[in-house]
């Protein structure tokens, strides 16, 4: 009928239609260029990790084909709209092993040009590594770094994972199945600190992985050496030390004295502290004091010093001078003992009066009779009389003095005989 016949003309134009209009979109779909800012990068022994942007020319891509090799792997990445897949992560590879991959961009108007980069996967390091220190009398320390050698590598890389040693990485060349080399550390073992070193592989394109890694710990420090303790007041001792002369360098310094009572002393690299003051100690006591250096390898045998603080002085109570028979003059001290003292030294300040030092024994009240000469008294000069306290180690520490004036004695002296001469004029008169 003719509206059956209508019907199946209009069905044939629609399609027509539709079929046209879908040629002429394909028609108009515009290629995409190739895919710009394409990096392979090595992230493993087995794996490259592959990134890219869209193309900057041409149409917008609907996915990418990602092929490894020339096509032994093909991988079809759909970007997202709303998040855009730009990388990929290549696994399962051959390790140091290149490889070459090719991205190309594709929409409805075909695909676009590849964009081709290359890369190696990373060599696998050392199967085992031990490093030793090295440390002779009279040569700087070194490391004798030793690892086993990997199939297909001849060269390696050794550096430190950190920076205690300061060590800069060095490339060895090995041809053995066993590698061995000496690192020299002049002055950067002085830390004393545990380190790390680490061997890396380098592959066939020259780039260095992941690195085989061990920690050594520092070489235990040795006693330190010139421990000096001395006295420096009657609460007080000065300690000084230098470095150990053997073993590893120290990190720090631990003192204790009357094992009792310790102190960290930490060395600065810069400024050395070698020396402490101990303050607060009880006077006229002896005190031991040990000292021990430490590293991250472990602690030094303790070198062991002793010494005793000084004693208060004691405090003068008389000095006198008188010219006894024989026209010989006589010079009196006397002073109040100091608890838990039994021994003084008694001397002159200066030399007006020229006498030699005397020592007394004395545990209370205490007194000291000297002889100065005629001509010394004569002189008319003040003098000077002091009087030390003796520790328990026979050491003398500070001391206390009296000024005395010849002048005024001798006036006194002088009057004296004076007044008797005037008395026995007078006696002879009356009789």
């Amino acid at each position: 009928s003719a509206s059956a016949a209508e019907s199946a003309l209009n069905m044939t134009y629609a399609n027509f239609i539709w079929t046209t209009l879908a040629f002429l979109q394909g028609c108009n779909s515009l290629a995409p260029g190739p895919p710009s800012g394409v990096l392979l990068n090595s992230t493993g022994e087995t794996s490259l990790a592959l990134t890219w942007a869209p193309p900057t020319t041409g149409g917008s891509p609907v996915n990418y084909t990602l092929t490894i090799n020339d096509s032994s792997s093909s991988h079809v990445v759909i970007p997202d709209n709303g998040s855009p897949v730009y990388d990929y992560a290549f696994t399962g590879l051959t390790s140091n092993t290149p490889y070459s991959v090719s991205v190309m961009a594709s929409n409805d108007g075909g695909n676009g040009n590849q964009t081709v980069v290359n890369n190696c996967t990373w060599a696998y390091p050392p199967g085992s590594i031990t490093v030793d220190i090295l440390q002779g009398s009279d040569i700087d320390p070194s490391l004798n770094v030793t690892w086993t050698a990997v199939a297909r590598v001849s060269l390696y890389l050794v550096f430190e994972l950190g920076s205690v040693l300061q060590i800069t990485p060095q490339r060895f060349l090995c041809l053995s199945s066993v590698c061995t080399e000496i690192i020299n550390l002049h002055n950067s073992s002085s830390s004393g600190r545990s380190f790390t070193i680490c061997v890396a592989s380098y592959n066939i394109a020259g780039q260095s992985g992941a690195g085989k890694c061990t920690t050594k710990s520092a070489l235990v420090p040795g006693p330190p050496s010139g421990v000096l303790l001395n006295s420096t007041g009657e609460t007080s001792l000065a300690l000084t030390w230098a470095p150990p002369t053997i073993g590893g360098s120290p990190v720090n310094y631990t003192l204790t004295i009357n094992d009792s009572s310790s102190h960290v002393v930490i060395p600065d690299n810069g400024s050395p502290v070698y020396n402490y003051a101990f303050t607060g100690l009880t006077s006229n006591t002896p005190y031991s004091v040990s000292v021990m250096a430490s590293n991250d390898g472990g602690n030094s045998n303790q070198t062991v010093v002793i010494n005793c603080t000084w004693a208060y002085p004691p405090n003068i109570d008389i000095v006198n001078t008188q010219k006894g028979p024989g026209a010989i003059w006589s010079l009196y001290i006397s002073w109040t003992a100091v608890i838990g003292v039994s021994q003084y030294l008694v001397f002159e300040q200066g030399f007006v009066l020229q006498i030699r030092p005397k020592t007394v024994r004395c545990t209370s009240e205490c007194s000291c009779t000297m002889h100065p000469s005629d001509d010394t008294m004569s002189s008319g000069r003040a003098f000077k009389i002091c009087v030390a306290s003796y520790n328990p180690y026979e050491q003398l520490g500070n001391w206390t003095c009296r000024t005395k004036s010849i002048a005024e004695q001798l006036e006194v002296s002088s009057f004296t005989i004076v007044t008797i001469y005037s008395l026995f004029v007078v006696i002879k008169y009356l009789e």
